[in-house]
């Protein structure tokens, strides 16, 4: 199975190690060989005839300069016209939340020249979910996108798979492993949520700026392809009441505790006869409920159903080699009809 790559950051180079480490128990358990022909990044597209020597790659670094400097030894074009030869394009590019470029632009023109997607980024979907499902649907490709979702978490494969059948009616999931370290730091050690982010940002959790995961949108972008999925609901983000985790004081702390709750930041989708419901917000919940006992960094989901009751999901450490798990997962179930 020939694969094309967009961006070269954290994730991306998590995907090629797995590629690297795991080839030959892929083509011994699953009957086919990934091999890796393009990458692109934002000065064009590295195409490699015969595929990327990963150890080689990756003894470059990651990001941009590090796809250049292998082109360079192996004396490889950078190319803005391209025609895509090949089987799948994992979209894995840095994507702008308020347009979703350029994952947007790469995903369609894979599309249209005849392969499947695997979005690991999240901003085309959220902008372009209709746009892309439809253009798909008419070219005959598939777009699987369980890494945008929930990363490590099983979240999109459950719904579709595990409950193929069955009527969802609600789901509802701690979705975003920065704030659930930071809530639960704030619950078993008494910090503030800046103590608690400050702590997250020194061990390499929470990004420099945290404020897509502390304002609760990088959840909402979640929640919403989820319902875009399970419901059909051709909803936009805009239809999503969100609401972060920055005023959560240790007094809500302290109160939930003598209630016997916990605080999650608790993204949840219903569907009420067709009317479909959104929202992210901190949430006391009991201890007996699934999500009161995730590990930190851990996500996890409950569905509701009318046939079997509730499911829950729980696990799956925020990282950047969950996410790229994920993209191979997807990969290796787009290889079943190839």
């Amino acid at each position: 199975m020939d694969l094309y790559m967009s961006g070269y950051g954290a994730v991306a180079r998590a995907f090629v190690e797995l590629l690297h480490t795991k080839t030959t128990k892929i083509e011994s358990n699953y009957h086919f060989k990934p091999v890796l022909k393009g990458i692109f990044v934002k000065q064009g597209l590295v195409f490699c005839p015969d595929g990327f020597d990963y150890a080689e790659l990756l003894a470059l670094g990651q990001g941009s300069m590090a796809v250049l400097a292998y082109a360079k030894k192996y004396n490889l074009a950078v190319s803005q016209q391209f025609q895509l030869k090949g089987d799948v394009l994992i979209e894995a590019t840095s994507t702008s939340p308020n347009s979703g470029e350029p994952g947007y632009r790469y995903m369609k023109a894979a599309l249209q020249q005849g392969l499947d997607i695997v979005a690991v980024s999240k901003g085309a979907l959220v902008h372009h979910f209709d746009e892309i499902m439809e253009l798909s649907k008419q070219l005959g490709r598939r777009v699987k996108f369980s890494g945008a979702t929930a990363a490590a978490l099983p979240a999109l494969d459950t719904g579709m798979y595990s409950l193929a059948g069955s009527t969802i009616k609600r789901f509802e999931g701690v979705l975003n492993g920065t704030t659930s370290y930071i809530l639960d730091e704030m619950h078993q050690n008494e910090l503030t949520v800046e103590q608690a982010l400050k702590k997250a940002q020194e061990a390499g959790i929470a990004e420099k700026d945290p404020s897509l995961d502390i304002g609760g949108y990088d959840s909402a972008n979640k929640v919403l392809l989820l319902a875009n999925q399970f419901f059909q609901a051709r909803a936009s983000i805009s239809d999503v009441s969100i609401e972060g985790i920055a005023t959560v004081s240790l007094t809500d702390v302290h109160h939930a505790k003598q209630e016997n709750k916990k605080i999650v930041l608790l993204a949840s989708a219903s569907d009420e006869n067709g009317q479909i419901t959104m929202a992210v917000k901190p949430t006391k919940i009991a201890f007996s409920h699934p999500l009161a006992h995730l590990a930190p960094k851990e996500k996890g989901i409950c569905f509701f159903t009318e046939e079997m009751g509730r499911i829950a999901v729980t696990g799956g450490a925020s990282s950047p080699l969950g996410a790229a798990s994920a993209a191979l997962k997807d990969v290796i179930h787009l290889s079943d009809t190839h």
